[in-house]
């Protein structure tokens, strides 16, 4: 039997918004959780962080 193939996680980011929404996103880098928020909710991007200690 072969052992199942491990997943990559992958890190989330937190997403800010000018007018305070936020958006939790996971996604391998920064510029790809910015244009997946930005799909979500059109908008102006303040700041993208990434939380620390969490992956998804």
């Amino acid at each position: 039997m072969h052992p199942a193939p491990a997943r990559k996680t992958e890190p989330l980011f937190r997403v800010e918004f000018i007018g305070g929404l936020s958006v939790v996103t996971k996604a391998p880098n920064s510029l790809k959780a910015e244009q997946k928020a930005r799909r979500r909710h059109p908008g102006i991007v303040s700041k993208v962080r990434i939380l620390t200690g969490a992956r998804a």
